[in-house]
């Protein structure tokens, strides 16, 4: 600091995000989706926390509006299984499961990557076959779009599309047998027995 600066003030150097916060419900291309994902995957060694940093790190390499299209297709997917049926996969996994619990179990699932909720998409059951499903902490995936989104743009990242609240499919009753018998290969491998 010179001694023009120490008597005038210094003017600080602030960072000034070098994008502009613009709102789009376009969905980023499924297959440009699908490598960011696979390549955080990838790059943790099947470690859930470290593929939250790993994604963080995918998504700073795209531009704000790219992170909001991430974002958009990450939340229809999520929607996509907003139902009866992965719920009672989520709860038996788990050993119960809340509505906080679902929501980041959902986010985990896409996690996973494409093959994986693919094939849960057509067969829950098919979760039956991962090895390691984090032991219940599920929690944090769906938050890193939004944060790679604030630290481009220095702001809240805007709403985007929504993802359905509205969950379908046949509600389950977690008293006597009925997801035992809903979905035995489940049960046999998580089941509370």
């Amino acid at each position: 600091m010179g001694i023009f600066d120490k008597l005038f003030g210094k003017k600080e150097q602030r960072n000034e995000p070098k994008e502009p916060v613009q709102n789009s419900e376009k969905l980023m291309n499924a297959d440009q989706f699908w490598k960011i994902i696979a390549t955080s995957k990838a790059n943790s060694s099947g470690d859930y926390e470290k593929q939250q940093t790993e994604l963080e790190k995918e998504l700073l390499k795209l531009t704000a509006i790219e992170i909001l299209e991430f974002d958009n297709k990450f939340r229809k997917l999520r929607g996509e299984v907003y139902n009866w049926n992965f719920w009672a996969g989520a709860y038996i996994i788990n050993g119960g499961c809340s509505d906080d619990c679902f929501s980041d179990f959902r986010g985990w699932l896409i996690g996973q990557g494409k093959a994986i909720f693919e094939s849960a998409i057509q067969d829950i059951e098919t979760l039956a076959e991962l090895n390691k499903t984090n032991d219940g902490d599920w929690e944090g995936l769906s938050y890193i779009p939004t944060d790679a989104y604030e630290k481009k743009t220095g702001n809240e990242m805007p709403n985007g599309i929504q993802e359905s609240l509205e969950i379908s499919g046949e509600e389950w009753n977690e008293e006597g047998d009925d997801l035992k018998n809903k979905f035995p290969k489940l049960w046999a491998k998580f089941g509370m027995e």
